[in-house]
């Protein structure tokens, strides 16, 4: 793999973390203590959400670790060895715990009593776009599972090859 491709992707991913991490640290906090200013009866459901965001957060920036250790033995060209399996079981792993919280997020607009300051809208968005992100989510950890598998038989046939020959 090109070193000028893999120092432009660890750029990117290097971006992606500490943009999560600023929104962690900034934005969602802040614009959370504005909407309860703007509608004081979302104080009752400041933290649930805040706390999810925040954890979804770092379900994405634990996906881009992982990539990022992938991205490394790619430009290693150590790919093909058992080491990799490590990092996409880390990838798989941050997929699942954003699945789960995305599906806590869900259950709990399902059954909170959210106050609206309108006519309710916001609240049904909330409520399918954590059921479509779920959904969404399953499915890329299902993709990962997949590729993991043949991650697992490349490794496997790598080293029958090495044997023969």
């Amino acid at each position: 793999m090109s070193r000028v491709l893999v120092i432009v992707l660890q750029a990117l991913l290097a971006f992606a973390f500490l943009g999560g991490l600023f929104a962690q640290v900034v934005v969602i906090p802040t614009t959370a203590a504005d909407e309860v200013a703007l509608f004081p009866p979302y104080e009752s459901v400041r933290v649930p959400f805040v706390t999810s965001a925040i954890v979804f957060i770092a379900c994405c920036q634990l996906m881009l670790v992982a990539l990022w250790g992938v991205l490394q033995r790619a430009a290693n060209g150590t790919v093909f060895e058992s080491g990799a399996l490590t990092w996409t079981n880390i990838a798989i792993g941050a997929v699942a715990a954003a699945a789960v919280v995305l599906a806590w997020l869900f259950v709990y607009v399902t059954f909170a009593d959210i106050p609206s300051p309108a006519d309710g809208m916001e609240t049904i968005g909330l409520w399918m776009g954590s059921a479509v992100g779920t959904v969404a989510a399953i499915g890329v950890v299902l993709l990962l599972v997949i590729g993991r598998q043949w991650l697992r038989r490349a490794i496997g046939q790598r080293a029958e090859l090495e044997q023969v020959v």
